[in-house]
């Protein structure tokens, strides 16, 4: 007779660490694969990044050379408007020297700006205040490449009241920008927003102003929302205005934390990588609900602390730039 053999049960010792090492296996696979898809995804951003790099810079370049082409038209365009200026009622032509280069243009088209430090300067009641140079030419100081961009729009506008506006050289652009805030030549002026290219999970919504509570509003306002706890930071697309004082307001629709949960102000630049999950930023200064002021500021003894921003609240910052010195927070409620 053959002796039968029957196999023993395994130990639960033994059933527990094979299932450990097949669950170490599998978390193994899947954080593989997490690294992956990081790294592919790494590898799409570089890549999307360097082709909008080069779309921008194509898109420039394309611009560059059809404004070469618009530009020759505009100069006849400009002699047609100088020829039929002499029709008009207004035939003053007069002369202007701006720092070394001449323009001749008729004094009503200097006015072609309503409500402009420039419209002002060149009305009846203004013009014999600016100085004049020894050819008795008026005589501006100003950036010439940007004032040559000013004229040629006004002579345009001249012909067309929705005249677009010239290009701006890429190394005039801020210098442009800083004669349009100072000389309040609004069709120059671009209508701040929030960054776009914020970095962070906040959602940006722009709705009807008409939805806002009541007082003056603009045409339409962007409404930021929090999609995931923890500090995310988001700054305006344009920095304020340099050259004269500015203001801006932020309702609070919802705060869920008032002891600490939102926080408004300024900074000297826009936050990047790390600096958009945090509220301690070099250079910046932040009022933080209930908790007052945070980062660089001096003599802040007069601002109020423990203000919460909580629903209904608007806050308003003033930035006066002579005196260097920020005003807020104001705050009211709005209902």
């Amino acid at each position: 007779m053959q002796a039968s053999r029957t196999a023993l049960p395994e130990a639960p010792e033994a059933l527990i660490e094979s299932s450990f090492r097949r669950l170490l296996a599998a978390l193994d696979q899947e954080r593989e694969q997490v690294r992956a898809a990081w790294a592919r995804l790494s590898e799409e951003r570089d890549q999307t990044t360097e082709e909008l790099e080069k779309l921008r810079q194509d898109t420039e370049e394309w611009c560059y050379r059809e404004k070469l082409k618009i530009d020759a038209e505009w100069q006849r365009l400009n002699k047609l408007s100088e020829d039929m200026s002499k029709m008009w009622t207004e035939t003053e032509v007069i002369q202007i020297n701006c720092s070394g280069q001449v323009f001749t243009i008729p004094k009503q088209t200097m006015c072609g700006i309503p409500g402009s430090v420039l419209a002002e300067m060149f009305s009846e009641k203004f013009i014999h205040e600016i100085p004049r140079d020894e050819e008795g030419r008026f005589f501006l100081d100003f950036n010439p490449q940007c004032f040559s961009v000013v004229v040629e729009y006004l002579r345009n506008r001249r012909l067309r009241a929705d005249a677009p506006l010239p290009v701006v050289p890429v190394v005039q652009r801020r210098n442009m920008e800083l004669l349009a805030e100072a000389w309040k030549l609004w069709p120059f002026l671009k209508p701040n927003r929030m960054n776009p290219l914020h970095g962070t999970s906040l959602h940006v919504a722009t709705r009807p102003a008409a939805d806002q509570p009541d007082g003056p509003e603009p045409a339409t306002v962007e409404v930021v929302r929090a999609t995931h706890p923890g500090w995310q930071v988001i700054g305006a697309e344009h920095p304020l205005p340099v050259s004269s004082a500015s203001y801006f307001e932020v309702t609070v629709l919802a705060n869920p934390d008032v002891r600490g949960g939102l926080a408004v102000g300024l900074c000297n630049h826009l936050p990047q990588g790390p600096e958009t999950h945090s509220i301690r930023l070099q250079c910046c200064v932040l009022y933080n609900s209930n908790n007052g002021l945070l980062g660089d500021a001096l003599g802040d003894h007069d601002v109020q602390s423990g203000l919460q921003l909580s629903e209904g609240e608007r806050v308003g910052v003033r930035h006066d730039v002579l005196s260097k010195s920020l005003q807020w927070p104001l705050v009211w409620k709005t209902r």
